[in-house]
């Protein structure tokens, strides 16, 4: 079996607001058995050197976009990893509980896939008061920090890597996960067929930062989102061979140093190992 959970942080050259989050999420997260990493997409502002000195689990490589990084972490986390739940924060946003994650998972374990339910959406909630059994349903999603079964993966899969650059990417991932059974349910909202999303507080707070924002990129993935939209198919995190073997290199890269580096708690309840299985890797909780 794999573990609880597993944090995923994305970050690109925020490297300030980046180690802030990181020891909030050490000093905050309670669970014993919690595996993290720190997706990088290419960071030239010191980023690295400032993991490498914090001893911080990154998986990096050249600067491929939002939907590329965050699929770093989650193929990470859930199929090298093993972990049952995945958590996939944004750099600016950060835990602010002692046990913050742990509403994070029990809302994944019973919906699948759930988001967060950020005040600046609050004109689209339709109901609900943000926690695991009363969670907001709302029209909009937002991508500061969303949680997945393992399960709600497999069958829908990761972020299409057609997302280039900056945008959209985490709205098409939504609404293919409520196609599939997770997080949301089809609706009709005055008049117009669409997906209600599931959403929670979940103990976070996200703090100012430096946007990454690019007109053009968010124009071309808005039409990317709207030509996608009917599509059921599961998206694996690369699109050709080329890119399978670029992803795999950058997974062999990270896991290069041991799977043991990436427990958040080292020794607390055990170990992590990776183990080989026929066809697949799996992560095993090894016995204190």
């Amino acid at each position: 079996m794999g573990c609880t959970v597993g944090i995923g942080i994305a970050t690109f050259n925020r490297k300030h607001i980046l180690q802030e989050t990181i020891e909030r999420v050490r000093a905050l997260t309670r669970t014993t058995d919690a595996a993290w990493v720190v997706a990088d997409d290419g960071s030239d502002d010191g980023t690295l050197p400032m993991l490498r000195e914090q001893q911080v689990p990154v998986i990096t490589g050249l600067n491929m976009g939002i939907a590329w990084n965050k699929n770093r972490a989650l193929f990470l986390l859930a199929h090298e990893l093993g972990c049952r739940t995945v958590i996939l924060l944004e750099d600016d946003t950060q835990p602010d509980q002692p046990g913050w994650e742990a509403e994070w998972v029990r809302a994944a374990q019973r919906w699948g896939h759930v988001n967060f339910a950020g005040d600046w959406l609050a004109e689209h909630f339709l109901a609900g008061a943000g926690s695991c059994d009363d969670p907001v349903r709302s029209r909009l999603v937002t991508a500061q920090c969303a949680a997945f079964s393992r399960e709600a993966l497999t069958y829908a899969g990761y972020f299409d890597p057609r997302f280039s650059g900056y945008g959209h990417e985490h709205v098409e991932h939504s609404v293919r996960l409520v196609r599939c059974g997770y997080g949301g349910w089809p609706h009709r909202i005055e008049g117009q067929d669409g997906p209600v999303f599931i959403s929670i507080r979940g103990a976070l707070r996200v703090v100012p930062s430096r946007s990454h924002a690019n007109a053009e990129q968010e124009g071309r993935n808005a039409g990317l989102a709207y030509e996608l939209g009917g599509e059921q198919a599961y998206r694996a995190p690369w699109r050709d061979d080329r890119q399978m073997r670029q992803f795999r290199s950058e997974m062999a890269s990270a896991l290069g140093g041991g799977a043991e580096r990436f427990a958040l708690h080292p020794g607390r309840a055990g170990g992590v190992e990776r183990r080989r299985r026929p066809g697949f890797w799996v992560r095993l909780r090894r016995a204190a």
